[in-house]
């Protein structure tokens, strides 16, 4: 009986958890891009570590520092496929940077960042920007899926405002 309670209660923490952590995660072995150009997957990302971030009110590139590395393992995330074949797996209320403004595949849980209270719903078709040697482009979602098995994920806060750039895509960070 002791066993049984412990078990439900260590699922409905998972559970708990997973819902108010989800802001902002990229699966294991995203390729985050550092101030230097060079790339670093996120799970060897240190607090401390500088990162190219873009600053979409002035549409200029810049370096910032990371504040915070957070992981947790997910069992729902989304695979996101650019018609140009570029690809991120990601949780759904992660913020992509558009033609739009921001935009996230699950706005409502996007919204409940106060950095995104304006995001829109990202459909197949949209426009997301990337990043493209110090420019940045756009290209159509073609793909996005559903994968439901458990990836460990990462969460990256900045210091100071800005976002990242993660296997190229424009992603917010909390």
């Amino acid at each position: 009986m002791k066993a049984n309670i412990l078990i439900l209660t260590l699922i409905s923490l998972f559970a708990l958890n997973t819902k108010i952590n989800a802001q902002s995660h990229l699966a294991i072995g995203t390729q985050i891009t550092m101030g230097d150009d060079t790339r670093k997957s996120v799970e060897n990302l240190s607090v401390g570590d500088v990162v190219l971030s873009y600053d979409y009110t002035k549409d200029v590139y810049e370096k910032k520092t990371v504040k915070s590395v957070e992981k947790i393992m997910f069992n729902r995330l989304i695979r996101m496929v650019l018609e140009n074949k570029m690809q991120i797996l990601l949780t759904s209320d992660n913020p992509f940077w558009s033609e739009r403004g921001w935009i996230s595949v699950d706005p409502e849980m996007t919204s409940q960042n106060p950095k995104y209270k304006s995001v829109k719903q990202c459909n197949t078709g949209d426009y997301l920007s990337f990043y493209d040697i110090l420019s940045t482009g756009s290209e159509r979602v073609a793909i996005m899926e559903g994968i439901l098995e458990p990836i460990m994920a990462y969460s990256i806060q900045l210091e100071g405002d800005g976002s990242i750039i993660a296997n190229g895509f424009i992603i917010g960070a909390d």
